[in-house]
């Protein structure tokens, strides 16, 4: 695990946390729906409300989430509308992974 510092805050870098997010947790988004989905899952970095320029991305505000789920929050809406649309703030998910994982 490497922190690196930018500003005034932290940012953690640890491919150990995302693949332990991606082998043990189900897609977020299909969890919201009632799916409990571990196919193709992916880490997910959020960006963040007020995401600007070329972010170093935090692998500890990151979520697990399904190939499909990625693309369309990817690819078809963007970050913040993704979530608007699902009315759910997934930062707080995040922050409950990386503390469990902190944990083990």
């Amino acid at each position: 695990m490497t922190i690196l510092s930018s500003k005034n805050r932290k940012i953690v870098k640890d491919k150990k946390y995302m693949q332990w997010v991606c082998d043990t947790h189900p897609c977020f988004v299909c969890n919201l729906q009632g799916r409990l989905n571990y196919h193709q899952i992916q880490f997910h970095h959020l960006q963040g409300i007020h995401r600007i320029g070329a972010m170093i991305r935090d692998d500890s505000t990151g979520i697990p989430i399904c190939f499909q789920h990625h693309q369309e929050l990817t690819f078809k809406y963007g970050e913040r509308k993704f979530w608007e649309m699902l009315q759910v703030d997934p930062i707080d998910y995040a922050k409950e992974l990386y503390i469990e994982y902190k944990q083990e």
